[in-house]
C-alpha cells in the first residue's frame, strides 16, 4: 500500500497544491480529522475520521484492499504537523510526503511580513503544566516578528496579559481567524487593552503574528549590575556572574537549577543564553522570591520557573537538572548536592563563595560524595572617583568551584 501524507493547506482545500490534488484523485480512501476531511468532500470514497497515529495505522493495517490511501493533515507537513510521528509508525509502508502551505507561510504573505524575520512558537495544545509551559515573551522581546499558533480566540487575551508582564506593551498582535475559509479575516490589536474576540467575529483556528518595534537583539547578553530591583539583597556581581555562567556550559536545551536564587541575577542571565533553557529559580524567603518575579518580568524571561521553597525538598518534582547553580544552601549543601547528582549523576553544579567556612564546606562535600572539581579564586576591583582621584576598589575574593561525578571509567 501506498500512503500519502498530504498538507491540504489552509482552509477548506482551495490552497491545495496540483501534486496533493494529483495524490487524492489516486486515493482509495480519505483518513484525517473532521476538518481536514472537508478538503475532499467532492470525492465519493471510503473515509476514515480519525487524527490519532496509533488508530490510522490499525486502520490501514486491517485494510489491505486500499492500494492508495491518504492522510490529509493541516496546513504543511513540516510544520507542527502529526505527520512526523505517522512516518515513523508507517515505516513499513511506501510513504510519500506532500508538502502545503503552512498557516506561517500564508499569513506571512497575507500581511506582506517578511518571513526571515519572523520566528516561530507554538501555543497549541495543553500548556497548563507549570514546569513545562511553552515560553513566547523571550521570543517576542529579540524579535521583530514571532508568529504563533493558538488553541481558541480566547487565548488572545491570556497573551495580551502575558506580553504585558513582561514589559512588552509596545507590541501589535496581528490576528489571523480561520485563514484559507470563506470567512477568513485579519485584525490586529495592542498590549494595553483586552480584545474582544467575539465582537470581532474571531473563530478557531486562530494564529497570531506579535510586532515587537524594538526588539532586544544583544549577542553575548550581560547585564550591569544596576539594572537590577535589588533591594538590600546581596547578589552575584556582574565580573563574577559571567565567570559564572561561563563555567556552567550551558547549551540551548538545557535544564538550570538556581537554588538560593536572590534576585534572581544568576536565573535571568542564564535564561538569555537561549530561548529554550528552562531556569528553575528556588528561593525559600518570600521577600526575594518577589524581587526575584519582578526581574524575571523587568527583562522578559518567560523560560525562568519561580519555586518558593527550601532545597532539596523543593527539589524533588522539578524537572531532571542538566545543570545547578548554587548561590545559597542554608547550611544544607551536602544534601543539595547529593540530591541533585541522583536526579541526573551527569550533572554540572558551580558553587559560589565568598566565606572561607563557606569554602571549606564545599571542598568536605567534593571529599565525601568523591567529585571532580575544578576551583579559581578570583579577585576583582572597580574603580572609584575619590576626590581628584581615581582609586581602584577590591571586591571580595570569590571562589568559583565546578563539580561533576568522576567518571566511572577514568
Amino acid at each position: 500500500m501506498t500512503v500519502y501524507l498530504i498538507g491540504i493547506g489552509m482552509g477548506d482545500g482551495k490552497t491545495l497544491t496540483t501534486e496533493a490534488r494529483a495524490a487524492m484523485d489516486r486515493a482509495d480512501v480519505f483518513i484525517g480529522a473532521e476538518r481536514m476531511l472537508e478538503a475532499a468532500k467532492e470525492y465519493t470514497k471510503p473515509v476514515f475520521k480519525e487524527y490519532a497515529a496509533d488508530k490510522i495505522k490499525e486502520y490501514l493495517d486491517s485494510h489491505s484492499e486500499f492500494e492508495n490511501a491518504a492522510i490529509l493533515l493541516s496546513g504543511d507537513i513540516s510544520f507542527y504537523s502529526g505527520a512526523k510521528k505517522l512516518m515513523e509508525l508507517l515505516e513499513e509502508y511506501e510513504v510519500i510526503n506532500i508538502p502545503g502551505i503552512s498557516s506561517y507561510s500564508y499569513m506571512c504573505g497575507k500581511l506582506g511580513i517578511d518571513i526571515a524575520e519572523t520566528e516561530l512558537v507554538s501555543l497549541h495544545g495543553d500548556n497548563t503544566d507549570y514546569y513545562n509551559k511553552k515560553s513566547i515573551c523571550n521570543i517576542v522581546r529579540d524579535s521583530k516578528y514571532a508568529f504563533a499558533l493558538l488553541n481558541e480566540p480566547k487565548d488572545i487575551n491570556g497573551l495580551i496579559t502575558q506580553l504585558g508582564s513582561y514589559k512588552l506593551d509596545d507590541c501589535i498582535i496581528h490576528i489571523g481567524s480561520r485563514m484559507g475559509y470563506q470567512d477568513e479575516s485579519f485584525t490586529q490589536t495592542g498590549v494595553s487593552y483586552m480584545f474582544d474576540a467575539e465582537q470581532e467575529e474571531i473563530k478557531a483556528p486562530v494564529s497570531v503574528i506579535i510586532e515587537n518595534p524594538s526588539p532586544k537583539r544583544l549577542l553575548g547578553k550581560h547585564i550591569k549590575d544596576d539594572e537590577f530591583i535589588r533591594d538590600n539583597t546581596p547578589m552575584t556581581k556582574d565580573e563574577i556572574r559571567a565567570l559564572s555562567i561561563a563555567k556552567l556550559g550551558l547549551e540551548s536545551d538545557s535544564v538550570l537549577y538556581d537554588i538560593g536564587a536572590g534576585t534572581g541575577s544568576i536565573a535571568v542571565e542564564a535564561s538569555l543564553v537561549s530561548h529554550d533553557i528552562k531556569v528553575y529559580a528556588i528561593e525559600k524567603k518570600p521577600e526575594r522570591y518577589v524581587l526575584v518575579n519582578s526581574n524575571r518580568c523587568k527583562f522578559g524571561c518567560d523560560n525562568i520557573m519561580l519555586i518558593n521553597g527550601e532545597a532539596p525538598e523543593a527539589l524533588e518534582y522539578l524537572p531532571t537538572p542538566t545543570h545547578v547553580f548554587i548561590g545559597g544552601s542554608g547550611g544544607r549543601l551536602m544534601e543539595i548536592v547529593d540530591c541533585v547528582i541522583k536526579k541526573n549523576p551527569a550533572v554540572k553544579i558551580v558553587i559560589n563563595t565568598i566565606a572561607l567556612n563557606s569554602a571549606a564546606e564545599v571542598m568536605h562535600v567534593i571529599s565525601e560524595l568523591d567529585l571532580e572539581s575544578e576551583i579559581i579564586s578570583v579577585n576583582t576591583a572597580k574603580s572609584k572617583k575619590v576626590g581628584e582621584y581615581d582609586m581602584m576598589i577590591g571586591q571580595n575574593p570569590v571562589h568559583i568551584f565546578t563539580l561533576n561525578k568522576k567518571d566511572e571509567e577514568s
